[in-house]
């Protein structure tokens, strides 16, 4: 946790380094000088547009395997996603 500020100008910097407007302009600065199309925020789109959705059954197996590449690699065993994964 952060101590309380110390003067005025600290809780300024501290109240501006957590706001999203500020974030928001600052990226927008960032696209200009280096010329980087907007790009609307991922937020924004409709899930529609994604073709891959993992219904139930998949994350349960996604999760199964992770987890027994896991316990394998704590035994010094090799993994067997390392060639899903790379």
């Amino acid at each position: 946790m952060r101590n309380r500020p110390r003067n005025i100008q600290e809780w300024f910097y501290y109240t501006l380094l957590e706001s999203p407007a500020f974030h928001r302009f600052v990226g927008k600065v960032y696209r200009r000088v280096n010329g980087i199309k907007d790009i609307p925020p991922l937020e924004h789109k409709q899930t529609l547009q994604f073709l891959y959705k993992p219904t139930k059954a998949h994350k349960i197996n996604a999760f199964k395997m992770l987890f027994i590449d896991e316990y394998r690699a704590t035994f010094g065993l090799p993994k067997k996603t390392d060639k899903y994964l790379n």
